[in-house]
């Protein structure tokens, strides 16, 4: 009797297997595809805590990044502020054997500030040199830089109209 079912047993075995992996694998390719790990189960629990620390420490760096973005635009936008207050147009009587770089010339004062507060944003050291014409009429001009030799100015002069504005010209009083 024992012998008949080692007999049949090891002749039923393979296709008890076979069904076993047919109807076990694809149940588990499908577990596993959906999240459902066996015995991986500590290694996905770590990996989704590594997760949420890269994403804590991005959002860490970007709030820091835009505070840091914030704090240097309020001082930059006080430094213009201040020096708009403290800015007083030159007057152009009062210059003597002076070279002014002259990157724009206005009739209104607002337009001049707003001129030299760009180019000041690119770094240049600014001035309004502010005059009136025999006609009566108040020009305020926008220098970029000055210098006490022409040689120097004209150097200048062309460094600028090349990097930045053509219609950048010299004004002297003598």
């Amino acid at each position: 009797m024992m012998d008949d079912f080692r007999y049949h047993f090891k002749r039923v075995l393979p296709f008890i297997v076979t069904i076993l992996l047919i109807l076990v694998l694809p149940a588990y390719i499908f577990l596993k595809k959906n999240g459902f790990v066996f015995f991986e189960k500590k290694v996905k629990t770590e990996e989704l805590l590594w997760d949420q620390q890269d994403k804590i420490h991005v959002t860490d760096s970007l709030k820091r990044t835009e505070n840091e973005t914030r704090v240097v635009g309020e001082i930059h936008r006080d430094s213009i502020v201040k020096s708009d207050k403290d800015e007083r147009p030159i007057v152009a009587e009062n210059i003597r054997d002076s070279y002014f770089i002259i990157a724009g010339s206005f009739t209104n004062h607002e337009n001049a500030k707003l001129a030299a507060r760009k180019y000041r944003s690119l770094g240049y050291k600014t001035s309004i040199i502010s005059m009136t014409d025999p006609n009566g009429i108040k020009t305020e001009l926008v220098s970029v830089n000055n210098f006490n030799n022409f040689d120097e100015a004209s150097r200048y002069l062309r460094e600028f109209q090349s990097k930045f504005d053509l219609k950048a010209w010299i004004y002297t009083k003598k």
